[in-house]
């Protein structure tokens, strides 16, 4: 039954998406001689040339695509892409006498941009696509470890310089400004505005339990202590990993500064956080502790233990199976 409301809400989803991109195709786009992104970009290129349908070139170029993914992608995907490239092809159908009045270059490309953008992006979410490049690009990454933008851009590159030479510069760049904008706004709808945060913060024995500390307990983010050596000190050291909400990052640089002016911290972009990990408090963990030194007979291999605070730890090595599953197990975000 769980598995049948999924189908569904997946389903709607990919409705959904693909019908604002008929719109922003039909309703923007093509009135203006704009082009889109893909496959549809070309079965566009063909319409205005030569007055080709754009649903039909559109199914037929995604033929061979789909045949191609069988051999490479799992099913799933392809099953739930080839619905979406379907009732993207059925809303352009549908919504060809519908127009959005507009006069401004700068509305067109924005307005085109944004509809295509949230289309794709629920589309996306729904984890499939409307066929066209993404397959191919989902390929070239698989086995080729070429990255999906790269194909996507070398497509759209392709599509741009067709642009150019047969519907003039002007197009071409609100072509491009309208491919931005939608990028832009996909990513704002895969991601949302809690985009995630990796840290590792690499400090010395001095520092590195007051740090986790206030990571734990005023932010109640998981944190896994890795030790390690300086290669070129020969010291010690102890890096930090956890993951982050984008807007707690100015107050964990802030953590980090104010304990240790020599901590040596990169930031990255974390594409997507699997696993559990909200609401987590040091409660929680303790009692996690607990929960698995019942679990051993052998009281020797771990015991029971219920700091106060997690600076009575003084001894992380000698205690070491107790403190990685204290913090280890603290479940790394998903915020």
């Amino acid at each position: 039954m769980k598995s049948l409301k999924t189908d569904i809400i997946r389903l709607l989803l990919i409705t959904v998406g693909s019908s604002l991109m008929g719109l922003a195709t039909n309703g923007v786009l093509v009135p203006n001689k704009l082009l889109s992104g893909g496959i549809s970009g070309i079965a566009m290129i063909l319409y205005f040339l030569y007055d080709i349908n754009i649903s039909l070139v559109l199914v037929v170029c995604n033929i061979p695509l789909f045949i191609l993914g069988i051999f490479f992608l799992k099913r799933s995907f392809l099953a739930y892409s080839l619905y979406g490239m379907l009732m993207l092809s059925f809303w352009i159908e549908v919504t060809q006498s519908f127009k959005i009045p507009m006069t401004s270059e700068l509305s067109v490309a924005v307005v085109g941009g944004i509809l295509n953008g949230v289309g794709m992006g629920i589309i996306f979410r729904a984890d499939a696509s409307s066929g066209g490049i993404d397959i191919l690009a989902k390929i070239a990454n698989k086995y080729f470890s070429i990255s999906m933008a790269s194909v996507s851009l070398m497509i759209n590159a392709v599509i741009l310089g067709i642009a150019i030479f047969f519907f003039g510069i002007d197009i071409a760049v609100l072509t491009l400004s309208t491919m931005f904008v939608a990028s832009c706004v996909t990513n704002f709808v895969v991601d949302g505005v809690n985009q995630k945060r990796t840290l590792f913060i690499i400090t010395d024995e001095e520092h590195y339990k007051s740090i986790s500390n206030k990571l734990l307990i005023d932010l109640h983010r998981g944190v896994t202590i890795i030790p390690a050596i300086g290669a070129f000190t020969n010291k010690r050291k102890y890096i930090l990993y956890t993951n982050i909400g984008i807007r707690e990052l100015a107050k964990v640089k802030s953590i980090v500064i104010s304990t240790d002016k020599h901590a040596f911290v990169t930031v990255s972009a974390a594409s997507q956080v699997i696993g559990r990990g909200k609401g987590f408090t040091m409660a929680s963990a303790i009692e996690q502790v607990n929960s698995k030194s019942k679990s051993h007979t052998n009281t020797e291999e771990i015991e029971p233990v219920i700091p106060a605070n997690i600076e009575e730890i003084d001894q992380p090595f000698k205690s070491e199976k107790v403190i990685f599953n204290l913090i280890s197990s603290s479940k790394n975000d998903s915020i």
